[in-house]
């Protein structure tokens, strides 16, 4: 046999073995759906009532997705489907609040600031057990979205279990959101936001609660009015930022960096890779130190921001590790029923190749706050923060007096007192002092452990009450009465 013919031979056969090998994973395809064709035949013959067939099919639809473990890859079927526009957030009536599923109930990932949800005392993180009395378990966001939003003015009802394991009953009104994007620290007599956080040290302080089509002009607009003024230093308050549009991320990084700078990469499976980088000149904005605050509730866009700026060595980050959540979802219509399926078909990566999205098992995900800058915060401090926020009459110190001291006490506020401290040594001596502490990520899975156990302990303690319920009954006793509690005067 010549070499030539030992050529041919060898590549049909890698051909043959090739187009046997796809023939058999077809076949497998084709038996495995069989499979729900047999299931779907004996309930229609066999089962002792007739079921309903559309029914059917949609519970199938719903396991096959609910099956690769990812909350944000959703089906949506054609009754869902005009309602899946209305995300509990934008301009219409509903609780303000960004949602997903985490352990097969419905939880809150972050309230939108000012919204009904951030008024009522809703916090990040908080699992919502009931609505209006019946249980989120195994509820669809879609579900969740049609059950929360509603009428204008009119009240729902949520039971919730806060971080700490405490559960809380907490009615909503519903209200037309509309949140505004950026934001200063205090207001102004005039209702204007003040900007300024140190008006003699000429620190700024910039909040941005969502990255919307209109967040980075207005950034840039408070940002040039900081300049006006003078400004040395720079607070971004990303904390409680559920994230939104990518191209907003994208346009306030580039007010950071230097053009040719990585922002974020999207790699999927099927999607071509694609990579962000900063484009424009360097501005005067970009010479000033920037602290950049994250908390649990930072997700999305805010940790595309963070983690770009922190990556490049552009600021420090201060606070807590970040939701994770970079995943990149696309809506898929069905043209068999006219559902859909929102599937998620890239993750999001930082410039130093993190993977910001957290899955199941994952020891790392998210941005960290700097090393040495971890500055947790519990339930009950943020609880106590976030009142001050909704306080609009809580007024800044005399000018001059202005200290980290004085925001953790009047402010509760040990975040941005933190970011204080930092940048007024970092104007001072030119380098960041430590304000935090070091080693954030054996930290933050601390922080997991003590939370999951409060839980853990709240639980036990509900599940001792049950089985002494339940040996009272036993003993063919009585169960005492409930207290009556007394009615509000």
């Amino acid at each position: 046999m010549s070499r030539t013919t030992a050529i041919i031979v060898l590549s049909s056969l890698l051909t043959a073995n090739v187009v046997m090998h796809t023939m058999a994973q077809r076949s497998g395809v084709f038996e495995q759906l069989d499979l729900l064709v047999d299931v779907r035949h004996e309930l229609v013959t066999e089962y002792v009532e007739v079921p309903d067939e559309k029914k059917l099919i949609d519970a199938a639809a719903r396991a096959m997705v609910a099956a690769v473990g990812d909350p944000y890859t959703v089906y949506l079927s054609p009754e869902e489907m005009p309602d899946f526009d209305k995300q509990v957030r934008g301009t219409f009536s509903g609780i303000g609040a960004e949602i997903d599923i985490h352990e097969n109930f419905l939880r809150i990932a972050a309230p939108l600031e000012d919204s009904p949800a951030w008024k009522a005392g809703i916090l990040a993180g908080d699992i919502v057990l009931e609505i209006e009395g019946k249980t989120t378990e195994g509820i669809t966001t879609a579900e969740a979205i049609k059950r929360l939003v509603g009428e204008e003015g009119t009240p729902v009802k949520l039971k919730v279990r806060h971080l700490d394991g405490k559960v809380a009953d907490i009615s909503v009104v519903r209200a037309k959101i509309v949140v505004p994007t950026v934001k200063g620290w205090v207001r102004k007599d005039d209702n204007h936001w003040d900007y300024m956080l140190d008006p003699v040290n000429k620190i700024g302080l910039v909040r941005v609660t969502q990255f919307t089509e209109d967040t980075a002009p207005k950034l840039k607009a408070a940002l040039t009015e900081l300049q006006a003024a003078g400004m040395k230093g720079l607070v971004l308050d990303l904390r409680f930022d559920p994230g939104g549009l990518l191209e907003s991320a994208v346009q306030v990084c580039d007010m950071f960096l230097d053009g040719g700078k990585t922002i974020v990469s999207i790699r999927g499976r099927t999607q071509r890779d694609r990579t962000f980088e900063s484009k424009t000149e360097a501005e005067d904005i970009k010479n000033i130190p920037l602290v950049v605050l994250v908390n649990e509730a930072s997700a999305s866009a805010s940790e595309i921001v963070s983690g770009a700026l922190k990556d490049n060595g552009r600021a420090i980050v201060i606070g807590t590790r970040t939701f994770g959540k970079g995943s990149v979802q696309q809506v898929k219509m069905i043209e068999a029923n006219g559902g859909a399926i929102k599937i998620t078909n890239a993750l999001y990566y930082l410039p130093s190749g993190r993977n910001i999205h957290r899955k199941e098992g994952d020891k790392l995900w998210g941005v960290d706050p700097s090393d040495g800058f971890y500055v947790p915060m519990t339930s009950e401090e943020t609880v106590a923060m976030l009142k001050v926020w909704r306080d609009l009459n809580v007024k800044p110190p005399a000018k001059g007096e202005l200290t980290p001291q004085w925001i953790q006490k009047e402010r509760s506020d040990p975040q941005l007192a933190a970011a204080l401290e930092a940048m007024l040594g970092k104007l001072k001596t030119g380098e960041w002092p430590k304000t935090g502490k070091e080693g954030g990520d054996i930290l933050s899975r601390q922080a997991e452990i003590e939370r999951l156990g409060k839980m853990r302990a709240e639980l036990t303690e509900r599940l001792e009450e049950l089985n002494n319920k339940i040996g009272t009954l036993e003993k063919g006793e009585k169960l005492p009465e409930p207290e009556k509690k007394d009615e509000p005067k």
